[in-house]
């Protein structure tokens, strides 16, 4: 884990640490999509009646009534997600860190 430190006279905004890495990054959010699906999907099992866990049941699976086929396609749905925003985000945030 980088730590930034700051010598006198500079300022926070100019503190750099290093580039983000696409594999840890991509890897956080996958944890953190995947989590999230799971939690809600277990939520939307226990308590069919909520619309707000339905919603995000929804978003990554294609057929919510088919329970297995629906479970994996969310954990797919949310690791490509996890992915194509990583591959998104992590050059963009190098670019403008390190300019």
């Amino acid at each position: 884990m980088a730590t930034l430190t700051a010598g006198r006279g500079t300022s926070p905004a100019t503190l750099y640490s290093g580039p983000l890495s696409l594999v840890a990054t991509g890897t956080a959010l996958t944890a953190t999509l995947v989590g999230l699906f799971v939690l809600c999907y277990a939520f939307a099992l226990l308590w069919p009646n909520a619309g707000v866990t339905h919603g995000w049941v929804v978003l990554f699976a294609t057929d919510p009534s088919d329970v297995y086929r629906s479970f994996v396609q969310g954990i797919l749905g949310s690791v490509a997600g996890a992915w194509v925003a990583a591959a998104l985000f992590v050059p963009v945030y190098n670019r403008l860190a390190h300019a």
